[in-house]
Order: structure tokens, then C-alpha cells, then sequence
């Protein structure tokens, strides 16, 4: 069984669905309302669980009610979350996402108490096949995690979003670096890739090899030697993508961690996301592996 480390951000999503994303003074009427766990370290490490993964999660929540219920769901998913911690004088971070007809989502986040998140949170990690990591904590406690798994011979996998958030350091500790296309142009001089396999290309070297979604295209690739693949989803649905990028990349770490090649990684990590996307809600769409095994048949 793959042993995977999630050093990442626990967020309480309040969902609305919305005809279209307010302007400036105009109010809303949401045609649909729901709250959901999330953040892209619980999706990941939600998603792993469910894959089939060993997971360890490291994070920080308030001693609050949404605090509480992220302990709980952990618990419930299989997943170790003595390495949580619940802080005073701050709130679990809580987000709204805004999701248009067509699937597509924005989001306004108060971070809370993943911005407390630090190194020594971050200094006992037990020993893991893969470690994944974002943008969503402090970069302290990413690059310290990071350093200590690299060090090991260990997967690094980094999501670099919110991609502000993105210290070279954190970089140099990857493996593999998961970017969606915007991310990709706003880490690389490459920002007249002509399209995704130029980007991949271009986040790539020696000692990390990279791999950019494309959304509803799929994804591009290119490992340590310089070689370069495209892979695309299967034709779903889409309602709702939040959660889809997070599945993505928890699906590529399992596959990665057990052994496949890039072309075969990705393709199951883009079956994985299209799933995510058929579903209303992060937490729910986080897919099995007997439903990403249905859509790749």
C-alpha cells in the first residue's frame, strides 16, 4: 500500500451557485447553497484515502465547530490526523466558492489558522512514498516538509496554488510540480508557450519533472529526461469542478508512487479529476478507485 504524506490546508467551503459572478454593487440570488469540508489539502488527502493510499495529514484548524468536523471526517476516511493541530485565537480557514452554470468556480477565502501552520508542526513526519504539498500553508512548514521527504528518496509533489504563495525553495524541494496552465505561465518566462506541452517543458529540468492541467483538455507532461506527453479526460458532465485539480493530483501521487510511467499516471489522474467534476461539492466528488477504473473502461 502507497504511504503518502498531505502537508496542506483544511477549509470549510460555503458553495453558492450563481447565474453569473456579481459586479461591483449588484447583489446575487443563489439558485443553490451547501457546505462542504475542503481545501486542497483535505481534497488530496481525502482523495488518496479513498484511491487506496496510507495517509498522513499534517495541518492546523480553530477550536471551533468546523474544526471539529474536520477531525471527525479524517477519522471517518482512514485517514491519521494526529499530526492536526487545533489552534486558539484563530479560525479553521473558511471559503466561498461562487459556481457558475457551467461548472466553473472563483473563490473567497479567509486562510485562518492555515497560515499558522509551522516547521515544527512539521519536524516528526513519519516515512512516506509521497509527500504533497500547496500553496495554501505557510512556506516555511511546505519547504521544511518538503526538505525532510526529499532527503529520504521520497516523491515530492507540489501544487503550487495559490501560486503567490510559491517560494523558490519550495520548487527545489519537488519532484514533480503540478501546475494548472496560469500557474505555469506565472512560474516560467514561458508565458508564449504556444500551449500546454511548451509549459511542461518549460517548468521542467534535471531534477524535477512537471505536470500541467489543462482543464477539460487534459494534461501535459514531461519528465526528468526531457520527454514530453499529452494526455486527455474522459467526455463527462461537468457541474461543479472544485475538488477536480485536488483529485488530479492525489491520483497522479498514487500512480507515481506505485510505479507507472508519466503517460500512464496521467491518464488515470485525468480520470480522476473528470470524475470530480460530475459531482456538486469538493468532498463529494473526491473519487474512488473503482469509479476512476469505471471511467478510464
Amino acid at each position: 500500500m502507497v504511504r503518502a504524506v498531505v502537508v496542506g490546508s483544511l477549509v470549510a467551503d460555503l458553495a453558492f451557485h450563481v447565474p453569473k459572478r456579481p459586479g461591483p454593487g449588484e447583489v446575487i440570488v443563489t439558485t443553490e447553497f451547501g457546505t462542504f469540508r475542503g481545501g486542497k489539502g483535505y481534497n488530496q488527502a481525502v482523495a488518496l484515502a479513498r484511491l487506496g493510499a496510507e495517509v498522513t495529514m499534517v495541518a492546523a484548524v480553530g477550536h471551533d465547530a468546523y474544526g471539529d468536523g474536520f477531525l471527525k471526517a479524517l477519522e471517518h476516511e482512514g485517514i491519521d490526523a494526529g499530526r492536526v493541530v487545533q489552534l486558539r485565537g484563530v479560525g479553521t480557514a473558511v471559503a466561498v466558492p461562487l459556481i457558475t452554470p457551467d461548472g466553473e468556480v472563483g473563490f473567497v477565502q479567509y486562510p485562518g489558522a492555515n497560515h499558522q501552520l509551522s516547521p515544527a508542526h512539521c519536524a516528526e513526519l513519519p516515512d512516506c512514498d509521497v509527500l504533497l504539498l500547496q500553496g495554501e500553508v505557510t512556506p516555511a512548514a511546505s519547504e521544511r516538509a518538503g526538505t525532510v521527504i526529499r532527503g529520504r528518496g521520497g516523491i515530492v509533489i507540489l501544487n503550487p496554488a495559490p501560486v503567490h504563495d510559491v517560494t523558490p525553495q519550495m520548487l527545489a524541494t519537488a519532484t514533480v510540480v503540478c501546475p494548472n496552465e496560469v500557474e505555469a505561465r506565472a512560474l516560467t518566462e514561458a508565458a508564449d508557450a504556444a500551449d500546454g506541452s511548451g509549459l511542461a517543458r518549460a517548468m521542467c529540468n534535471e531534477s524535477r519533472s512537471s505536470v500541467v492541467t489543462l482543464g477539460s483538455a487534459g494534461a501535459a507532461w514531461c519528465d526528468g529526461d526531457g520527454d514530453v506527453g499529452r494526455a486527455r479526460p474522459p467526455q463527462v458532465h461537468a457541474v461543479d469542478t472544485t475538488g477536480a485539480g485536488d483529485s488530479f493530483c492525489a491520483a497522479l501521487a498514487l500512480r507515481l508512487a506505485e510505479g507507472a510511467g508519466y503517460r500512464e499516471a496521467v491518464a488515470f489522474a485525468c480520470a480522476a479529476g473528470a470524475h470530480a467534476a460530475t459531482v456538486r461539492g469538493a468532498e463529494p466528488g473526491l473519487p474512488t478507485r473503482a469509479q476512476v477504473d469505471a471511467l478510464l473502461s
